[in-house]
């Protein structure tokens, strides 16, 4: 044997000549092979000026003194250029790239191809520096996690297994910008699953807290895509019990239900397509009673609220309670949002104030800081709402219309005719009526008159008359009385219906 089987270092031979020279030889292999680290991998020509002790990994298809070493070490000498053949569990420090590499036998690999167990690593930084708190770090572009197929000896699922200590601590996924936290998810400080968002790291808002006993979901901020309720009744102008054709209202005269001209009065119309054109104050009264109803809150002292219309046209002043702002003008929801004074406990008046032309659809007004989309009532819901504030009294018929309740003439100058409510009112009403005129005979335009079935012919009055209540109107019941300031015809006792003209009304009236 002339040479060791590992590092093929040449042996001196038996009463060999020059001992010396096959002894340095062995030296130097020894110090280039010993504690091996090359300046690189792949080189193909030899570097121009080398330094004694370089080395290299000859890459395929070398030139000049490389060619025919591919894959060996090269090293530089005072000699020149020796060549040394891998062999299997060689290492190597690749300088250039400042890793370590393993000959396999064929050809040299990373180092973490033979890492098939890492235990026990107390830190681990992936292209940055771990430290006590982030003993766990990367910086990269992109990560994958694959499931293990069946095919490999796996199941073919991956679950990413989180896990702390108990209930208060902090279990989360935290999602920064400059290190600073944006967005947070998991379980914060409970069991409950969270998703919390900050503006600037430092104030944190629950955007959707799940329960964790009952999967119950709930969103602390409300939720931009789900409407809260609308406060406003008739929001979309579509109710109109008093026949109001558009144009000018006097200050405090209602046209659209619930809808009444503000201080000055105002011109309002409605189009086809429900966009409703406003020039002036318009005022509706939202009732603490319905805001009971639809907020379980007793009433909107303190609470923040927001008004939005539909593709403005121009920007809407607007005053919620005591508070004045302005709605932008813009296509799609354009909202205020206004905090009332704790001591605003009682109604609250919405005004929409315009002083030139303004164009909009579908008010809200609702409980919280940002607009929600609108959803209209259905007509017969919308329109019963609004009876509670006004209605007329039931009829039968179309141009001569009859009220649907019989009268009884219970004295010479008085007929009662005893009208149940088909909406219970939001107080005692009060009549409103067209002031019709009385006539003997069926009745035209803006006329009454009372068919007594008893004589089977119509009530004739002398002198004139006026329409009020037996007693005090109840929100479920009222007495129509006519009261002559003569006699009516006929004998106390008898009964009949009431006619009505084509524009006679009659009406209760309960608005705020």
């Amino acid at each position: 044997m002339t040479s060791t089987p590992h590092l093929a270092l040449p042996l001196l031979a038996a009463a060999q000549a020059q001992k010396h020279v096959t002894h340095n030889e062995a030296l130097a292999s020894l110090d280039a092979l010993a504690q091996l680290s090359v300046k690189e991998r792949g080189r193909t020509t030899p570097p121009t000026s080398p330094t004694e002790g370089d080395r290299y990994l000859v890459g395929s298809g070398a030139t000049g003194a490389f060619a025919g070493h591919e894959g060996k070490v090269a090293l530089y000498d005072s000699a020149g250029w020796r060549f040394l053949e891998p062999r299997a569990g060689w290492l190597a420090h690749l300088e250039s790239e400042s890793i370590v590499i393993v000959h396999d036998g064929e050809q040299w690999q990373d180092l973490g191809r033979f890492c098939g167990t890492i235990d026990r690593v107390e830190r681990l930084g992936i292209g940055t520096l771990p430290d006590s708190l982030n003993r766990l770090s990367a910086k990269l572009n992109a990560a994958l996690f694959s499931a293990l197929s069946v095919e490999e000896g796996g199941t073919g699922d991956l679950r990413f297994v989180l896990n702390k200590a108990g209930a208060a601590n902090v279990l989360s996924q935290l999602y920064q910008r400059g290190f600073s936290g944006r967005a947070e998810t998991g379980l914060v400080g409970s069991d409950d699953f969270s998703i919390r968002v900050s503006p600037n790291g430092a104030q944190w808002f629950d955007a959707m807290v799940v329960d964790g006993s009952s999967g119950v979901a709930s969103f602390p901020q409300g939720a931009a895509n789900i409407p809260r309720p609308n406060l406003i009744i008739n929001s979309s102008f579509r109710v109109n019990q008093r026949n109001f054709a558009g144009g000018a209202l006097a200050s405090g005269v209602y046209g659209f239900d619930r809808w009444k001209a503000g201080p000055g009065g105002c011109t309002v119309a409605r189009a086809a397509d429900g966009t409703v054109t406003l020039t002036g104050p318009l005022d509706q009264v939202v009732d603490v009673v319905h805001v009971s109803a639809l907020a379980g809150r007793a009433n909107l002292g303190g609470v923040t609220l927001t008004l939005s219309v539909q593709d403005p046209s121009a920007s809407l002043p607007v005053t919620v309670g005591t508070r004045a702002a302005t709605i932008p003008a813009g296509s799609g929801r354009r909202s205020v949002t206004v905090t009332l004074d704790g001591n605003e406990t009682g109604h609250v008046t919405v005004r929409l104030q315009p002083s030139a032309p303004c164009s909009f659809q579908q008010v809200k007004l609702e409980i919280g800081s940002f607009p929600t989309p609108w959803l209209g009532e259905p007509p017969a819901i919308e329109e019963l709402n609004c009876r509670r504030y006004y209605q007329p009294v039931p009829l039968i018929g179309a141009s001569s219309t009859i009220l649907a309740s019989f009268g009884q003439r219970v004295a010479t100058n008085v007929i009662d005719i005893p009208c149940p409510l088909p909406v219970p009112m939001r107080a005692g009403p009060a009549f409103v009526t067209s002031g019709p005129a009385w006539t003997a005979a069926a009745p035209t335009g803006n006329q009454i008159g009372f068919y007594n079935n008893s004589t089977a012919s119509w009530t004739v009055l002398t002198g004139s008359f006026i329409v009020s209540t037996a007693a005090m109107a109840s929100p479920t019941a009222t007495t129509i009385r006519l009261l002559a300031t003569s006699a009516f015809s006929a004998t106390a006792g008898t009964s009949g219906v009431l006619h009505l003209g084509s524009s006679a009304s009659i009406a209760l009236q309960a608005e705020l």
